[in-house]
């Protein structure tokens, strides 16, 4: 049985299944993987991250003051 790539392979965070959706902000899990995708390659792409890194997207996202994409 082949093993599914690693998110390091393809370069994006891997999906945690947690869902952004937070009243009063247009956040939604495309912007939180986006957000998380940049702390990691700004941490130097480490592995077994992913997690760690959406929660803080997300965590600094809902603190975003009113966003208007």
């Amino acid at each position: 049985m082949a093993k599914k790539p690693s998110s390091e392979a393809s370069g994006r965070p891997a999906d945690t299944g947690l869902r952004g959706e937070t009243p009063g902000h247009d956040l939604n899990d495309d912007h939180i993987r986006e957000r998380a995708y940049l702390i990691w390659v700004d941490e130097g792409r480490p592995s077994g991250r992913e997690l760690d890194h959406w929660l803080r997207a997300k965590w600094e996202l809902e603190r975003e003051p009113d966003r208007k994409d």
